[in-house]
Order: C-alpha cells, then sequence, then structure tokens
C-alpha cells in the first residue's frame, strides 16, 4: 500500500512538471565574413545563439533571455582560461532577467532590460534595479520607468484622431516626443530628441539634440520606404535600425574610429520584394558629414531564402564608396540562421 502511495505521489509531482507554463524559444545564426578596407582583405566566422525562457502562473510572466557569441566566448577565455582558449567559448551570458504582474490597474515589471532601437539612438543600457509602471486613464497610457542607477522618466501615450503621439519626461537625458500615423496606406513616424541635460539640475548641453523621419509603403508587391536622421553639432546618431548599425559604419581607416561624428545627419531609400520564393532588398545609404572629406554613399544588397531543413539563408552585400578612397569598404556576409 506504502509503494502505491509513493508511486502515485512521484507520478503526480511528475505531471505538474510536464504540464507546467514554461516556453523555452532561440535561435542561431552562424555568419561568414569577407572585408576589404583600404584594399586590405579580411575573413572571419561568428556565431551568435540566443535562447528565451518564459514561465506563466496566472496572470504574473517571468523572462529570462540567454545569449552567446563569439565576442562574449573570447573575452570569457581570455578572463577565466590561461592554457586552453577554447574551453569557455561554451558559456551563456544572462541577458534580460525580469517579471511582469498586474497589481489593481497597474502593470508592474521589474528586473532588467535594455530599451528598443531607433532610427536616432541604440538600445538604451540594462540597468540594475529596473522597474516599470504602467496603467491607462481615460485612454491615455501612462508609463513610470525607473532604476536605482539610472535615471527615471514618465511617458504619456495615446491616439488623438488617428495619430500615434507620446512624449516622455526625462529626469536627467533628454526629453523626446513620437508621432506617427497611417493615411491612405503610407506611414509616417517623427522622433525628435531634446537637447541632452547633464545632470538633474536640468543643465543643458546646448546643441546635443537630433530627430528622424520615416515614410514608408507598399505599392504591388514593393515595400518602399525613406528615412532621414540628422543631429545637432554636439550629438551622434547612434542607431541600429533602418540604416543598419550607425556605431560601426566605416568612417575613417586610417584613425580606426567607426560610427556617426557628432553634427552627421544620414538619409537612405529600401525597396524590397519577394521573388521566386526569395526576399530581395536594396538599400541606398548617404551620409552628410560635419568633415565632407568622410561623406559617404552606402549601398546594402540582400537576398533571403528559407530552405526545406528550418534554416534561412542570407547573403548580403554592403559597398561603402567615401570621399576618401582609403576609407572605401566593400563587405559580403553571408549567414545561415535558425529559429526555434
Amino acid at each position: 500500500m506504502k509503494k502505491q502511495l509513493l508511486i502515485a505521489a512521484v507520478a503526480a509531482t511528475m505531471t505538474s512538471v510536464a504540464f507546467a507554463d514554461i516556453s523555452i524559444t532561440g535561435g542561431m545564426k552562424v555568419n561568414y565574413k569577407n572585408t576589404e578596407l583600404n584594399s586590405v582583405s579580411s575573413n572571419a566566422i561568428s556565431h551568435e545563439t540566443d535562447l528565451q525562457v518564459t514561465g506563466k502562473s496566472g496572470g504574473t510572466t517571468v523572462y529570462i533571455e540567454l545569449n552567446n557569441d563569439s565576442a562574449d566566448g573570447l573575452a570569457a577565455t581570455k578572463t577565466t582560461q590561461s592554457a586552453d582558449t577554447s574551453a569557455d567559448n561554451g558559456n551563456f551570458d544572462v541577458e534580460d532577467v525580469w517579471m511582469k504582474t498586474s497589481i489593481a490597474d497597474v502593470t508592474v515589471k521589474a528586473g532588467t532590460w535594455n530599451g528598443s532601437d531607433s532610427l536616432v539612438s541604440a538600445d538604451s543600457d540594462r540597468a540594475l534595479g529596473k522597474f516599470e509602471l504602467s496603467s491607462t486613464v481615460s485612454g491615455v497610457g501612462i508609463v513610470f520607468d525607473g532604476s536605482a542607477d539610472a535615471n527615471k522618466s514618465l511617458t504619456l501615450k495615446g491616439d488623438v484622431a488617428g495619430v500615434a503621439v507620446s512624449y516622455k519626461l526625462d529626469d536627467k537625458d533628454a526629453d523626446e516626443y513620437k508621432i506617427s500615423t497611417t493615411m491612405q496606406g503610407v506611414t509616417v513616424a517623427y522622433h525628435n530628441v531634446d537637447n541632452v541635460k547633464v545632470d538633474s539640475s536640468n543643465v543643458e548641453t546646448l546643441n546635443s539634440g537630433k530627430s528622424s523621419l520615416m515614410v514608408s509603403t507598399s505599392i504591388q508587391g514593393f515595400d518602399l520606404t525613406y528615412a532621414q536622421a540628422t543631429a545637432d553639432l554636439n550629438a551622434a546618431i547612434t542607431g541600429d535600425s533602418f540604416f543598419g548599425d550607425m556605431a560601426a559604419v566605416e568612417r575613417n581607416a586610417v584613425a580606426d574610429s567607426d560610427g556617426m561624428a557628432n553634427g552627421d545627419d544620414v538619409s537612405g531609400f529600401g525597396i524590397a520584394t519577394k521573388l521566386a520564393g526569395n526576399t530581395i532588398s536594396a538599400k541606398f545609404v548617404s551620409i552628410d558629414a560635419t568633415d565632407s572629406t568622410l561623406d559617404s554613399d552606402i549601398m546594402k544588397l540582400v537576398a533571403t531564402r528559407a530552405l526545406a531543413s528550418g534554416v534561412t539563408v542570407e547573403g548580403t552585400y554592403t559597398d561603402e564608396d567615401s570621399s576618401s578612397a582609403a576609407n572605401d569598404e566593400t563587405v559580403f556576409d553571408l549567414e545561415l540562421a535558425v529559429k526555434f
């Protein structure tokens, strides 16, 4: 009898684990990249793996994101391994970790996570002790963000006659607002960041604002996009959105200084379509630098195809033509990627 009770107890435990509300998703990509810069050719193979674990209990969600890429592995090897230079490449870094739940009409999120990319700015840092309180009052969304070691902000957002509007009040960095709408199939989005404040006393760094404009539509199977981002003399475009990674764009091969300089502006046009089971896109980007010798025109061609094995293969060719011949760069990137 005791054995039967024990077996029943173990079976009940196993059943609860098997049906726990936990999901695991992720993906991996491996890239071969050939780069030719200032007549010097180089080759590299890299990888990146992401794993997301989501657990739910009632109205509460816990999210954990793990990441491993080539740079993480090498960095870990240098700090923890002296003899075996490959033993640590399998380590995963914990990135986003947060819990979200509701208390009355307020949604509470706490943990650590980074923000989203925009045309003008890259992801915000994963600050420690981060929290977010959000709710809706009379159709207006209210979001309060804070952290134990970073600035705090209040965002108001809503819809006014079909126009999405948001305004962010920040106690340290720049205040900003966003406006977007869709009219007759054309989407227009504007984003403005005011002068950056040096400290909580609201002393501003003059000429440190930046803004962006994006217009997009679809015509007979072709997705068309125009975008531009402008920066004042004391601000730099750092986003990793439509234009690509602006912090990594080749600016001065001789000085080995990548990224956009303060005051540099950028604009571009993109077109994408599907052809014979492939997704084909092209982007044409121009950088108007404060130093005219660093002006650049960038062409990027991308072809993506899903294979029967579940893997996606993508080829990207990028050609950057600079005003200074020493900064001309071409990159061919072949990627194999899978998501699950």
